[in-house]
């Protein structure tokens, strides 16, 4: 992973073209369906859970994402929002050193596609290493002290971390465009 460059940790909010995420979209209304997390802005620490092969949506788990390559590269075209929370050293640290640990052992870690459903029907449900994107995101931000969140990280969608009133939105539009910026950035 990259060094922080001012302190932030970013979230980033996609929407694909799947057939999940166009489900999720049309049974929660929302506008984004997936969320990843970095520690920098050019977002090379990218990660989240999510399909480990970009051609196929299974077996998925934690990986770490690239804005230029696999599946986003694949789809650039898919609309995107990037958020900044501004973090205390002691809470980046924690929360860098969480993910770090968790991609060392990312085999361990598997795609929770029953939680996913649980949380669209609003049950709380936490399985040891089981995680959906918008859980692994809350639950980081949750136990590194980033913010409070308004629920449970396993009832958090990807589109409830665009509403923390410590996110500042820097950008929003293609993914293509977003990955132009990062790496003139």
């Amino acid at each position: 992973m990259t060094e922080n460059n001012n302190g932030g940790i970013y979230i980033l909010l996609t929407r694909s073209g799947t057939l999940l995420s166009g489900a999720i979209s049309l049974f929660t209304g929302d506008s984004y369906t997936h969320v990843s997390l970095a520690f920098d802005p050019e977002l090379q620490s990218l990660c989240s859970f999510a399909r480990r092969n970009a051609a196929f949506p299974l077996p998925a788990g934690l990986v770490q994402e690239d804005l230029r390559e696999g599946y986003f590269c694949r789809h650039a075209e898919m609309p995107c929002a990037l958020y900044a929370l501004p973090v205390s050293r002691s809470a980046y640290g924690k929360a860098r050193r969480k993910v770090e640990k968790m991609l060392e052992n990312r085999l361990d870690y598997r795609y929770s596609i029953k939680g996913l459903a649980l949380c669209k029907l609003g049950i709380e449900e936490e399985r040891e290493g089981h995680y959906f994107c918008s859980q692994f995101v809350g639950e980081v931000l949750e136990d590194s002290g980033v913010c409070a969140l308004p629920k449970p990280p396993s009832l958090m969608r990807p589109q409830d971390y665009a509403s923390l009133p410590e996110a500042r939105c820097v950008f929003e539009g293609s993914l293509y465009r977003l990955a132009e910026l990062s790496r003139a950035g």
